[in-house]
């Protein structure tokens, strides 16, 4: 992963110091996702690389299909 720099209002960037470390991985998680949707949103071909890129990674965080089916399944 590498890191870049967002410039958001004051009151985003205090919540976001201010927030738990398990907070700010599920937010970076979403943004990461939603700017991979529209950077590659005309690669198709790129957007699945960078989606089968993420799911190794994952798989080597040990976040395996069935530990995300049972997130899921408590979410719902």
């Amino acid at each position: 992963m590498e890191r870049i720099v967002l410039e958001v209002d004051d009151k985003v960037a205090k919540a976001w110091r201010d927030a738990s470390s398990d907070k700010r991985k599920d937010i970076s998680n979403k943004i990461n996702i939603r700017m991979s949707k529209e950077l590659f949103e005309y690669d198709k071909a790129a957007f699945l690389q960078y989606l089968d890129g993420l799911r190794n990674e994952m798989a080597e965080r040990g976040l395996t299909q069935e530990i995300l089916d049972d997130i899921l399944k408590d979410e719902a």
